[in-house]
């Protein structure tokens, strides 16, 4: 079964006319590793995703397509803390610990919440 990673890495490859052996090659990679990251067997280095973004010219709204790809492929999500502030950092790491215990109606409010938010930006 094919992960979101290899979902969205199969368009980008079809889009300029690669295979998944052209870009393995790109990656420095075997095509057997690239194909297993495809499927979801082995986890996706997070520095792959500035390579291809560079190998590709993706733009902003593909890195970020790639980038939410991997983590849920990796069932990880990579957060810098570099550029947040006290409070962002706190409600961060806060977040990261309640989320498992949070009520669906709290994580219904907080989508609406963060979509609200996503629209004004």
């Amino acid at each position: 079964m094919v992960s979101e990673f290899g979902k969205v890495m199969r368009l980008i490859r079809q889009e300029s006319g690669d295979s998944l052996r052209i870009l393995a090659q790109k990656l420095n990679v075997s095509a057997a590793f690239l194909s297993a990251m495809e499927v979801g067997k082995k986890k996706i280095p997070l520095e792959y995703i500035d390579k291809i973004c560079e190998i590709y010219n993706l733009d902003s709204n593909k890195r970020e397509e790639l980038e939410d790809a991997v983590s849920l492929t990796n069932k990880r999500v990579l957060l810098s803390l570099d550029d947040l502030n006290a409070k962002q950092m706190e409600a961060s790491l806060l977040f990261a610990r309640k989320i498992k215990t949070a009520d669906p109606e709290l994580i219904q409010k907080l989508l609406m919440a963060l979509e609200d938010t996503n629209e004004k930006n």
